[in-house]
């Protein structure tokens, strides 16, 4: 297998738009039911997509040159984020299990220590909260949310870096 991470270009936000879904869809099926995926994956439209390229710090996984997996990192607070907050870690299905969200949330905590972050934030999934945990977050509560009429339960997580302390980022509202 061969793992290349880069930098999102607007011109992925369809495959990362695509890939987002599948994810929400294959992955998450014992985690959510079919509504709460629906309604979830619907959300992960290309022009929301090409919204987190131009605003957060999107890095791409691909495998053997096929787009794999993305994360994305807000280094500044913005639209409704906070700085440290890891918004999203999707990975395709056919990738799972062979390192790639590793990689990716490696690659973001390097991206926010160069920025100066001294925590990182994310509200997980139930599918992904244990793959944040193996990366050192550590899960400080739940909640849930209302997305087109759906409740879904998300994992609220924090992993402090090197030289920062417990809540330095904020959750959003």
């Amino acid at each position: 297998m061969s793992l290349v991470l880069r930098p999102a270009v607007v011109a992925d936000a369809p495959a990362l738009a695509a890939l987002s879904r599948a994810a929400i869809e294959v992955s998450a099926a014992g985690h959510h039911g079919d509504a709460q995926r629906r309604a979830w994956a619907a959300r992960r439209t290309v022009e929301a997509h090409r919204r987190h390229v131009e605003v957060t710090a999107v890095v791409v996984a691909e495998v053997d040159g096929a787009v794999a997996g993305f994360a994305s990192l807000a280094l500044d607070a913005v639209d409704g984020l906070v700085a440290g907050e890891v918004d999203q870690l999707f990975v395709h299905p056919s990738a799972g299990g062979r390192g790639v969200a590793r990689a990716l949330l490696a690659t973001v905590e390097e991206r926010a220590r160069g920025a100066g972050l001294t925590s990182l934030v994310t509200h997980a999934s139930g599918r992904a909260a244990p793959v944040f945990e193996r990366a050192g977050f550590r899960q400080v509560g739940t909640e849930s949310v209302t997305v087109d009429g759906e409740v879904l339960t998300r994992v609220r997580m924090e992993r402090v870096l090197a030289g920062g302390q417990a809540g330095d980022a904020s959750s959003r509202a």
